[in-house]
């Protein structure tokens, strides 16, 4: 190929990619434009279903677990949804957390609605599915509006108490599952149910969990599940993360605080400790750049080493963020790299950080004269270098921990 063809085809390639990305762009226009379109207040149940399409409609006939119904036109599935909603909400508000909740609330005591409302498209999306709210453009501004049937359903005075009871219990069932994969990355489903019966003490039905944990994934988009189980939003490779747990598979997992799984399960959570907090103080030091800017830098740095990437990786990441020219400013990156490498918790080591997780196995072990033999306290036996590591990594222990 000359230089003219690779010239014509690298050309090509671009036009493509352009105009796939105007094509995007036009697509979400578009949706934008539906999801804020005119509406009336108030509105009833079958004047908000009326506004959306066919699919719209099924994505709500699935919500509420409504079988026998596929069939059906887009009419008939407006009459059919306009009479099993409302029959169906006590059944779908088990599964709503203290802030959804706590929304409805607040647009039930406005009247109705609220303008410009604080809400993600996925939050949107999940509340519109749900047949329980709907967003529009009223008298110029953009709001979030309960059908006139939901405002004035007897779930909000019947049962006032015994629903704050359950959204409450949900949303700590939900902070603490958020908690746990932010630290372990993926756990299977019964390693996931039985850490929270340890942690809330208590027995928790499995059906009603799950249905909580799959409202709230959908709504807050901080977990997703497959065939191994939940994961946090972050992990790409789940069967890798379960794969380097069983490579451990005698570690129990790190035991962690309620308090901090809670915290942990926050939105946009970020375990700052003193060796990320130092690196971000380095880079603000060295560097033009204010401090949000260094944050998101370590923040990548640490993810990167959460998915396995080596030092160098991770050296060659802020090389191309930041200009580092001399060796000395090369060597100080390496220490910070390293520090903060060694400081971070880690989904491949069940939540540890690999100095406590170094320390816990040298605990265990003992050096004898002979270098290249140790002794484990558990069996007391003798490894000799070729054997299998007692940390239960599957490797040689001189390929481990007898580097």
């Amino acid at each position: 190929m000359n230089n003219i063809q690779e010239k014509e085809i690298n050309e090509q390639l671009l036009g493509a990619l352009e105009r796939s990305k105007e094509m995007t762009r036009k697509m979400k226009e578009k949706q934008e434009l539906k999801i804020w379109s005119e509406i009336s207040v108030p509105f009833s149940l079958k004047d908000a279903l009326t506004r959306l399409s066919k699919d719209e409609l099924s994505d709500i006939r699935r919500r509420f677990e409504i079988k026998g119904a596929s069939q059906l036109k887009k009419g008939e599935l407006i009459d059919l949804l306009s009479k099993q909603i409302p029959l169906l909400l006590e059944m779908m508000f088990t599964n709503i957390d203290q802030e959804r909740y706590d929304l409805m609330k607040q647009i039930i005591r406005n009247g109705g609605y609220i303008v410009d409302p604080d809400l993600a498209q996925q939050q949107a999306a999940y509340l519109r599915e749900s047949g329980i709210a709907f967003t529009g453009t009223y008298e110029g501004g953009r709001i979030l509006a309960m059908p006139v049937e939901i405002v004035h359903h007897p779930i909000f005075q019947e049962n006032d108490q015994q629903l704050s009871a359950i959204c409450r219990r949900n949303s700590e069932w939900i902070r603490l599952t958020q908690g746990l994969l932010y630290y372990y990355g993926t756990l299977t489903i019964n390693e996931l149910h039985d850490l929270l019966e340890k942690y809330t003490n208590e027995p928790v039905r499995l059906s009603n969990y799950l249905s909580v944990i799959d409202h709230a994934i959908s709504y807050y988009k901080q977990i997703h599940r497959d065939e191994i189980g939940f994961s946090d939003f972050r992990v790409f490779d789940s069967k890798k993360a379960k794969m380097e747990h069983q490579m451990r598979k005698d570690l129990a997992f790190f035991p962690f605080t309620k308090e901090q799984l809670l915290k942990a399960g926050e939105p946009d959570y970020i375990e700052r400790n003193a060796s990320y907090i130092q690196f971000v103080q380095f880079l603000t030091q060295n560097y033009e750049i204010d401090r949000e800017e260094a944050d998101g830098i370590v923040e990548e740095c640490v993810y990167a080493t959460n998915i396995g990437e080596s030092p160098n990786d991770i050296l060659q990441y802020l090389q191309s963020r930041l200009e580092i020219t001399t060796i000395d400013m090369f060597k100080a990156f390496m220490d910070h790299v390293v520090n903060m490498m060694n400081n971070s918790r880690q989904w491949g080591l069940k939540g540890y950080t690999p100095r406590e997780l170094g320390a816990k196995e040298r605990n265990s072990l003992l050096t004898l004269p002979d270098e290249n033999k140790i002794i484990d306290f558990a069996s007391k036996k003798k490894i000799g270098r070729n054997d299998p590591c007692p940390c239960g990594s599957g490797k040689k222990y001189k390929k481990c921990c007898g580097r």
